[in-house]
């Protein structure tokens, strides 16, 4: 996504055709992140206006060297978070021990990665948004927007043990889910498979 420097000038001075035109080229990038964290179109399209208000309110603070795109990528996931901390219910963690024993199977970590078929973004989104909401931003987090374990755990308040939880149990649930999919759709290849189960991937998208 390429801006004009004169548009950011142009916001720099509070000109309305700037931010106007700011604001239009924007959107489509910051709906795409919004939705993957919001489980409505009126949800996504509120957090992304209170994003554009901060990218207006610090563009300022942007260095013309730097990635616009990413710049204002950090503010939108910011916002989300910031969303989600206000509604989230307060429930009691599980101890970081729970998290490491859960973790693992027999002593081996699970990378549900491995796999054959592929989803889509739309299909994916779908998926995300059935997890619980911790569970998602983690993933939504960690997968898609690139962030450390211990970068999450700041922001979502939790240990990075349990950060690595909720890593660990999107990638089961969502390949469960797909993997149901994949049968309801082709019976006979799940008939086929000793495990009575077919193999499945789950993309990591473009970041």
């Amino acid at each position: 996504m390429e801006i004009d420097k004169d548009i950011i000038s142009g916001c720099n001075k509070s000109d309305r055709r700037s931010q106007f035109k700011l604001y239009e080229l924007c959107y489509p990038y910051m709906m795409s992140i919004a939705l993957r964290y919001q489980q409505s179109q009126d949800g996504a399209a509120s957090a992304v206006n209170i994003a554009f208000l901060k990218v207006l309110n610090n563009i300022s603070q942007y260095k013309i060297d730097l990635s616009f795109k990413a710049w204002i990528r950090r503010i939108m996931v910011n916002t989300l978070i910031d969303e989600y901390r206000k509604i989230k219910s307060r429930v009691q963690e599980k101890s970081t021990n729970q998290y490491e024993q859960e973790m693992s199977v027999n002593g081996i970590h699970v990378d549900y990665n491995d796999a054959e078929s592929n989803l889509n973004v739309e299909q994916l989104v779908a998926y995300i948004h059935r997890l619980n909401p911790m569970t998602s931003n983690v993933f939504n987090l960690y997968v898609m927007d690139g962030y450390a374990h211990k970068d999450i755990a700041d922001l979502l308040e939790i240990t990075e043990s349990a950060s690595k939880w909720h890593l660990f149990t999107a990638r089961k649930q969502l390949q469960d889910m797909v993997m149901i999919a994949n049968n309801n759709m082709n019976p006979i290849l799940a008939s086929n498979d000793k495990t009575g189960m077919t193999k499945t991937k789950i993309d990591v998208y473009e970041k």
